[in-house]
This record gives structure tokens, C-alpha cells and sequence, in this order.
């Protein structure tokens, strides 16, 4: 067998966004280097910067800002913008809007649960790719005939009923969503094995596009759930609540469709796999795969620090993190243990939550306990700067800070979420999210008591020695895509052979 082609496709992570997910796509991509790796990274404007080297064996990126265009096309196709003219004056002058109709129609009624036929959805799905292959995708969504269609059937939605219908204000919103978020589906698509999207998101459409186009396998790597995880930041989102209704019909269609179309889900964890069964998946396709990482460079080392008791932890500013019950945990402790003093390292994700977290710090009157550090190069070294190390998420899955942590021989203390369960338990301790008084409780407890923190930092290494090693990982998934693509070389000759029985002249 040839080298094995891979097309990995992520949002708003890697190579220009650091994080949990950025992490996990740079190992496996470094590390199975005998694998062809092509990038389609949805980003959310077309001047982001790498924050990785991108390895050798990427052979390919094909870059999909979503907002930040007005001619979208132009930063993820490699055409002249002479052809983008050609396309656009030759839309202006024919369009075969009825063509478009039922797949316009077809994804409103998923959206609003009219319909729930995910093998129609992605045959309209795969239209709507095929459909602005040949016209302008901005001529289209702009045109006074898209505009009636959408609007006629929000309105017929609500026709006799008491609750008050979609504002104009709704409409225009709801038909921008749609015309920014399948702007996934424009990019002229690689023939590969295999196609990998990281979240059961609007990156994975190319995968079931290029499932439908070359027969090509389609893994699905869930970090976080993706749904669960949209709808705890719409709830924050000041939105009207038909903007938002609309919203997260759209991302709950999109979820469902990843779900329907992937040939094998890897959640992260087992955790992860219990919310895929209840979104209907089939356990058959499920195989959890637990992140890795590199325990000759997380591990315990000596390290310059402050001799005060130091609480540690690794997080952007970002209101899934949580950052405010980490600053009140600093409160409570120092009424205990005075000098204590409470570490965050992490980048500002959130400049309103930054802020709003700076000034809980000066309304607790925690200066002197509690120091910002800025975002880090070197999470290794910050974990050993720690006595303690904490997460307090709202929402993860199987966060590389608690195993990095606990391959620093640190005993953790983290929220209940996720899958850090799986790891932590018995050599740790889990609570639940936004309890900043039972955090507290077991923080003092291991300050307290050191001989007993470094003893169950021991035994934590030692379970992360044993079976969450970057080698376990790669390893895992390396077999996974030898499996995935003899699948696809035995379809693909077997459609062959049947190409040539009923057309033996062929």
C-alpha cells in the first residue's frame, strides 16, 4: 500500500489557535509521519498567524476563513479572480434558483425539525456543494429570489400560531448564519482515503462531501461535544431568542449529520461516547481513543519558584474555564493559609470575561494571592511550580492539563467534567463545577498535608506511564487509518470490478 492520505479538518484550532485540540492535531500529525496529511482549518478571519511549525509531511493547506470576506471564494479556491468575475456575471445573467429551492428548503426544515431524513439531508447537502461548484455563491445568497424563499417559509412556520414570529431582524441574521457557516462546503476538495474532522461541526461537511464525491472514509475525533458545548455559549450570547432558536437548530442538524455520515467516532474518552448514544449514534462505530502526551517532557523537575504554597493552573480566560471560582478558591484559602499564592498561566481568549475576572480579584481583595502570569510556552515548567495543580471547567472532555499535570507528579483538583473522572479518580480529586467552597476544602487539605500531595502525585505518573503516553495514542490511531484505508482500497476496486461487469468495454 502507497502512503495513506489524510485530510484533517478542524475549527477555530490548529495550526492557528492554541489549546486542548491544537495539541492533539500537532502530535498526530508530527508523529505518524508516514502519513500525507492535507489541513482544511475553518478560521475565523483569512490574517491568522500560525502559532505551529507546520510539519513536512503536510503536503497541502487549504485555508477556510468563514468571516472577514466579502468574496469568500477567493481565499479557498486557487483561481484567478478573473474566473470569480466569470462566474459572478455569468450567475447575474442565469441562475437556476428552482434548482436551489429543495435544498434550501430541505435544510429549514431539519433546522426547525420538520424533517429528520439525515440520508436526504446529505444528499441535499452534497446539491448545495455540487450547485456552487457551477454558480457564485455570493450572487446567489445576496439575490432577491434566495431572500423570498427563506422568508416565506420562516413566516409559514409560524402561521397560526400564538407565539410571536421571526422579527426582519431574525430573518436577515438566520440567512447570514447559513451564508457564513456553509461557506465549509466551497472548498474544491482533495481525492484522500480518509477525511478526519476533529468535531462533529461545520468541519466536518467536507468530510461527508468527499464521502459522497470519492467514496472516501470519514473519521470523527470528538474532543468536546460539540452540541452541548454551543449550547452553553448561546446561553451567555445576548441574542434575541429567535436568532438563537434558529442558530442552534442549525448547529444541532449539522452535529446529527457528522454523527449519520462518519464510518467511526473516536470520542476521547469514555464520557464523551455516553453523549453520543444518546444522540442516537450507533456503538458500533464507536472506538474511544484517549489523548497522549510526551512524558519525558512532562514529568517532575526543579524548578526557580516562590516558596510560598502555590496553587497552579493552566487556562485561557474563557467562561468555560471558569476562572472565577479559581480566584474565589484563592479568597477562601488565604483565610487558612495567609501567603498562599494561586497561578494562572493561559492566553486571553475573552478580553470582556478578562476583564470581569480582573476586577472579581480586586472586589475579593485576593492581589496579593492571586497572579496572572500570561499565556505559556512551557506548561511543564508551570506545573512544577505548583504544590497543587487545579481546572475548574465548566465543560471539557479528556483535558491534556490534568494528564500533563499529573505526569508532573501534581496531584489535581478538578471540576467533575468531562472525562477526567477516568484518569483522576484515586489519584486525585473531582468536584462538582462552580464549587469553589469543596475545591477550597481539598486545596487547604493537600497544602496542609504535602507528604500525602506528593504521594498521590506519584501514583498519578505512574497511571499516565501506563497508558496515556503520546506512543499509545499515535499508536492507536495509526491502526485506526492502516483499517479505515484498506476499507477504502477494497471499495474502491470492488466498484471497479462492478464498473467493468456491467460495462465490460468501459
Amino acid at each position: 500500500m502507497s502512503r495513506i492520505k489524510v485530510v484533517w479538518t478542524g475549527e477555530g484550532t490548529y495550526p492557528y489557535t492554541t489549546g486542548g485540540v491544537s495539541t492533539w492535531a500537532d502530535i498526530l500529525i508530527k508523529e505518524l509521519k508516514n502519513i500525507d496529511f492535507v489541513l482544511i482549518p475553518i478560521m475565523m478571519h483569512p490574517y491568522m498567524q500560525n502559532k505551529y511549525p507546520i510539519p513536512p509531511n503536510v503536503v497541502e493547506i487549504i485555508n477556510l476563513p468563514l468571516w472577514g470576506t466579502e468574496e469568500p471564494v477567493e481565499y479557498i479556491r486557487n483561481i484567478k479572480f478573473s474566473k470569480i468575475y466569470q462566474a459572478k456575471v455569468r450567475t447575474r445573467e442565469s441562475r437556476d434558483i428552482e434548482r436551489f429551492r429543495p435544498i434550501l428548503i430541505t435544510i429549514l426544515n431539519h433546522i426547525y425539525r420538520k424533517e429528520e431524513d439525515y440520508d436526504k439531508l446529505g444528499e441535499m447537502i452534497y446539491a448545495f456543494y455540487e450547485y456552487f461548484q457551477e454558480y457564485d455563491y455570493y450572487e446567489i445568497f445576496r439575490s432577491e429570489e434566495v431572500w423570498e424563499i427563506y422568508r416565506e417559509y420562516i413566516l409559514s412556520i409560524f402561521e397560526g400560531e400564538e407565539e410571536k414570529p421571526p422579527t426582519v431582524f431574525d430573518m436577515i441574521e438566520g440567512l447570514r448564519y447559513l451564508f457564513r457557516f456553509f461557506i465549509s462546503l466551497l472548498p474544491q476538495l482533495p481525492r484522500a482515503e480518509i477525511y478526519h474532522s476533529s468535531a462533529a461541526a461545520f468541519c466536518g461537511l467536507p468530510c461527508i462531501i468527499a464521502k459522497k464525491r470519492y467514496g472516501s472514509k470519514f473519521l470523527l475525533t470528538e474532543h468536546g461535544i460539540y452540541i452541548r458545548e454551543q449550547y452553553l455559549f448561546s446561553s451567555r450570547l445576548q441574542i434575541p431568542l429567535r436568532t438563537k432558536e434558529f442558530l442552534l437548530g442549525l448547529i444541532t442538524m449539522v452535529s446529527r449529520l457528522n454523527y449519520h455520515f462518519a464510518d467511526v467516532i473516536s470520542p476521547v474518552c469514555n464520557y464523551n461516547k455516553r453523549w453520543e448514544l444518546r444522540w442516537g449514534v450507533d456503538e458500533r462505530k464507536i472506538k474511544t481513543i484517549y489523548n497522549g502526551i510526551d512524558i519525558l517532557r512532562f514529568k517532575k523537575f526543579q524548578v526557580a519558584r516562590d516558596e510560598r504554597p502555590t496553587v497552579v493552573m493552566v487556562a485561557r480566560f474563557d467562561p468555560l474555564k471558569d476562572i472565577e471560582t479559581f480566584i474565589r478558591c484563592a479568597q477562601i484559602v488565604s483565610k487558612t493559609i495567609p501567603n498562599v499564592l494561586f497561578k494562572l498561566y493561559g492566553p486571553v481568549a475573552d478580553e470582556e470575561y478578562y476583564r470581569h475576572c480582573m476586577a472579581l480579584v480586586d472586589e475579593l481583595q485576593v492581589q496579593g494571592n492571586f497572579s496572572y502570569e500570561g499565556p505559556t510556552t512551557n506548561p511543564a515548567r508551570a506545573y512544577n511550580e505548583g504544590d497543587v495543580v487545579m481546572l475548574t471547567s465548566i465543560s471539557e472532555a479528556f483535558p491534556f492539563a490534568v494528564i500533563e499535570a499529573m505526569a508532573c507528579e501534581k496531584v489535581v483538583v478538578s471540576s467533575d467534567v468531562g472525562g477526567t473522572k477516568e484518569v483522576l479518580e484515586g489519584y486525585g480529586f473531582t468536584v462538582k463545577p462552580k464549587d469553589y467552597e469543596m475545591f477550597s476544602h481539598y486545596v487547604i487539605a493537600l497544602l496542609q498535608n504535602p507528604q500525602k500531595a506528593r504521594e498521590l502525585g506519584r501514583r498519578a505518573r505512574a497511571v499516565i506511564v501506563q497508558g496515556f503516553k503520546t506512543e499509545d495514542m499515535v499508536a492507536n490511531y495509526q491502526k485506526l487509518y492502516k483499517k479505515l484505508a484498506q476499507e477504502y482500497e477494497y471499495e474502491q476496486t470492488r466498484t471497479t470490478v462492478s464498473q467493468r461487469t456491467l460495462f465490460p468495454y468501459y
